[in-house]
């Protein structure tokens, strides 16, 4: 469904579950095929931000999460996903 659950907020076709490999393929091709180190880079900052998405759509709503420690949570993904 495009509303979740908890919220009724809508949620964006890149970012539903069922969006995931439709979205998300294209986006591993091009880490795989990517052939100098910043064009990798940029994809894998493309796949933490549309993993990011998704999480924070499909997120359980019932507990509340503060703006600060998601951003703190997305840094910590694409720095660790780029190390």
């Amino acid at each position: 469904t495009a509303l979740h659950p908890d919220t009724d907020e809508f949620i964006p076709a890149p970012c539903r579950m069922s969006g995931y490999v439709p979205y998300n393929g294209p986006i591993c091709a091009a880490m795989v095929v990517s052939s100098s180190t910043p064009s990798l880079l940029f994809w894998n900052w493309v796949n933490q931000s549309q993993n990011a998405g998704v999480n924070y759509f499909n997120r359980n709503a019932s507990s509340p999460m503060t703006n600060e420690t998601l951003m703190k949570s997305y840094a910590g993904a694409v720095g660790a996903a780029l190390a």
